[in-house]
């Protein structure tokens, strides 16, 4: 945790809470905002609360100043306290939708909260914004956020540079002999969101096959409920191969990340977060809608079959999984390929 600051006005200093969503997908989508948000006056210092499982994620952005973070678990009240221990601030971003979110800042003496006006929170918000509820009306996770920052009085309209992700961490040069690929096969959210792990591993092994003359190391990310799915997939893939899954902090997963050279992915955490990095992607959905969620950035190759009952935002299939079963392997090893080609210097 870094340690309490007692910033005020008197330094010259405006300081703005910024409370993070708690999905690490959702975070990553919110960058964009808080960087609208930095930007809007010279004298901003961002403090972000968190979860202390996003604490590297956030640390590591040269927009935040300070980031606070709590344990899962904690109580609103216990909440309040960590953020008043850290001094006064201006005003809040509610980033999350919940009263729960807007009951923490505001125990934490934070009066001047923007953040939507949903979940029956309205009067703790001094700026309740209002969204849409209709389905169609929908739009990227990121603009939601940017909405919210421009009702703070940020300037969103140069989305080029807000929207802008770094290099690549690793880039893919024509001459590499080994190539660093992650892979991330599972997906808390549900069993619709994960492409089946032979046709996985079919379309890494054909890859290896088409270039002979490189080593593709191969690493498997996901969390600790995800180990199987990772030594599952691993058994399939010769060597070299890692299953980390289950095996990496964030940091640690954010500095492997950036060894990588693309990363394979269900809609998941970690692929917003290797696109953040700006690590190439191919990006796989089933269940979920990529017109909302899918990664920021030109670079990134998203697949999706969609069917009938797309997208249907289940946990798990009542059918026969048709979203995800008529992806074939070739279609991923095609977009892996792609990458090999564009992300080069001799394919750009």
């Amino acid at each position: 945790m870094s340690a309490p600051s007692q910033l005020t006005e008197a330094n010259g200093r405006h300081r703005v809470i910024v409370r993070s969503p708690n999905p690490l997908g959702d975070a990553c989508m919110s960058l964009p905002a808080v960087r609208a948000l930095k930007q809007r006056r010279p004298d901003t210092e961002i403090t972000v609360c968190c979860r202390d499982n996003l604490t590297a994620m956030w640390a590591t952005r040269a927009e935040i100043d300070e980031v606070i973070p709590f344990k899962k678990g904690l109580k609103p009240r216990e909440v309040g306290r960590i953020i008043r221990e850290h001094g006064r601030f201006d005003e809040g971003l509610l980033l999350p939708n919940s009263f729960r979110s807007a009951l923490e800042l505001r125990l934490g003496g934070v009066n001047k909260l923007t953040g939507y006006k949903r979940y029956g929170r309205g009067l703790l918000l001094k700026n309740a914004v209002r969204e849409s509820e209709a389905r169609d009306d929908k739009v990227h996770h990121v603009h939601r956020y940017l909405h919210l920052a421009e009702a703070m009085g940020a300037d969103i309209s140069d989305l080029d540079d807000l929207l802008a992700i770094p290099p690549a961490p690793a880039p893919i040069d024509s001459g590499l002999t080994e190539l660093h690929i992650g892979v991330c096969p599972g997906a808390e959210y549900g069993n619709a969101k994960r492409y089946p792990i032979d046709r996985y591993a079919k379309a890494l092994q054909t890859l290896r096959g088409n270039h002979p003359e490189a080593t593709f190391r191969i690493s498997v990310f996901g969390s600790p409920a995800e180990e199987g799915i990772g030594d599952e997939l691993a058994g399939l893939l010769d060597e070299p191969r890692k299953n980390r899954a289950g095996k990496t902090s964030m940091a640690d997963l954010v500095d492997e990340l950036k060894t990588c050279h693309f990363v394979a992915t269900n809609d998941t955490g970690t692929m917003h977060l290797a696109a953040a990095l700006g690590v190439p992607t191919v990006a796989i959905f089933g269940s979920t809608e990529p017109a909302f969620t899918a990664p920021v950035g030109t670079v990134h190759r998203v697949i999706r079959h969609k069917v009938d009952c797309s997208p249907c935002f289940l946990r798990e299939c009542p059918v026969d999984y048709r979203c995800m079963l008529q992806v074939e392997p070739e279609t991923i090893l095609a977009e892996m390929e792609t990458l090999l080609q564009d992300t080069s210097p001799a394919g750009n």
